[in-house]
C-alpha cells in the first residue's frame, strides 16, 4: 500500500480527534460536533486496515459512537438534554476501548513504517484512558473542584499534544524512504 494514502488517513484521524477535542458552542449547540469526528475517523479506517487489520473491527464501534453523539447533538439542538447513566456507562466503555485500539492500532504502524512517533502515541493512549477512566467514576467532583481543575488541564495538555503526535506521524508517513524512490 502507498505510505500517501496511509499518510492521509493519519490526517483525517488527526482533524477527527480535533473535531472530538474542540468544543465551539452557540448557546449550548456545539458547532464542531463530535460526530464528525468520529465520521472522519470512520473515513480512515479502509487503508489503517490494510496495515492493522484489526482496525476495520472498530468500524462498527465507530458507527454507534458516531450515531450517539449524533442523538446528544440533535437533542442538545432541539434544547433538551438527555440522561440516563446505562447510557452513558455503555457509551463511555464503547469509547475507551475504540480510542484504546485505534490508538494500539496506530502505535504498531507507527512501528511497522519506522517512524518515531511510536512510543508517544502509545504514552498518549494509556494517560488518555486513565483520565477518561477516571471522569467516568461516580464520584462527585464539585466537591473536588481542584483536583477536577488540575484533571481539565492535563486532559487539555494531553489532547493537544496528541493531536500534535498524529500530525506529525503523518508528516513522518509522507516522507518519501529511499527504498521507494527506486
Amino acid at each position: 500500500m502507498e505510505r500517501q494514502r496511509l499518510a492521509d488517513s493519519v490526517k483525517l484521524i488527526a482533524y477527527g480527534y480535533l473535531l472530538l477535542h474542540l468544543n465551539f458552542n452557540l448557546g449550548t449547540l456545539n458547532v464542531l460536533p463530535n460526530w464528525l469526528g468520529y465520521i472522519q475517523i470512520l473515513r480512515a479506517l479502509p487503508a489503517l486496515g490494510e496495515y492493522e487489520p484489526s482496525a476495520l473491527l472498530l468500524r462498527p464501534l465507530g458507527i454507534l459512537l458516531a450515531l450517539w453523539e449524533g442523538v446528544l447533538w440533535t437533542v442538545d439542538l432541539a434544547g433538551s438534554s438527555l440522561t440516563g447513566y446505562l447510557f452513558t456507562v455503555i457509551a463511555t466503555v464503547i469509547a475507551l476501548y475504540f480510542h484504546f485500539q485505534l490508538l494500539t492500532n496506530l502505535a504498531d504502524i507507527a512501528g511497522s513504517c519506522s517512524c518515531p512517533e511510536r512510543k508517544r502515541i502509545l504514552t498518549l493512549r494509556t494517560v488518555r484512558t486513565v483520565l477518561i477512566t477516571l471522569f467516568a467514576l461516580p464520584i462527585p467532583w464539585d466537591s473536588y473542584k481542584i483536583l477536577t481543575v488540575g484533571m481539565v488541564v492535563v486532559f487539555i495538555v494531553v489532547a493537544v499534544w496528541l493531536c500534535t503526535v498524529l500530525f506529525s506521524f503523518r508528516r513522518s508517513l509522507a516522507m518519501v524512504l529511499p527504498e521507494e524512490n527506486q
